[in-house]
């Protein structure tokens, strides 16, 4: 019954690495509030969604 609650993340890795990319552009913007904020964004979700394509992809079980 607490299985049921738990959340559990099968790809702790592929999450690990859109999180870092993320934080990673926060922390730029953070520094330098004069990059192209919209560009960056752009960027980052090409580069989740190419990331969460390849990790996210599982084997049938």
């Amino acid at each position: 019954m607490l299985k049921d609650f738990i959340l559990f993340i099968k790809y702790p890795y592929t999450a690990g690495v859109i999180s870092a990319v993320w934080i990673g552009t926060a922390i730029l913007i953070g520094i330098d509030p004069d990059l192209p904020i919209l560009k960056m964004v752009i960027i980052n979700c090409i580069v989740t969604y190419l990331v969460a394509l390849i990790g996210f992809r599982g084997v049938k079980e």
